[in-house]
């Protein structure tokens, strides 16, 4: 069975960086969670850096 891909494009030109690096973090948790019923693949501009630094435990440095 062939599988069909589907996709989703966000776009928005009001959203403050703040707001747009939580947006990327909380769809990183999405597609966790997902992660035994579907592959989700998330692609933005400074994704990987952003999860990095979303994913830091409170205390750890701070590394670029």
């Amino acid at each position: 069975m062939k599988e069909k891909i589907r996709k989703v494009t966000i776009t928005s030109g009001n959203i403050t960086p703040k707001q747009w690096s939580l947006l990327l973090i909380e769809l990183d948790l999405i597609k966790q969670a997902w992660r035994p019923y579907a592959t989700l693949d998330l692609s933005a501009p400074g994704l990987h850096q952003t999860l990095k630094i979303g994913r830091r435990k409170h205390g750890e440095p701070h590394a670029l």
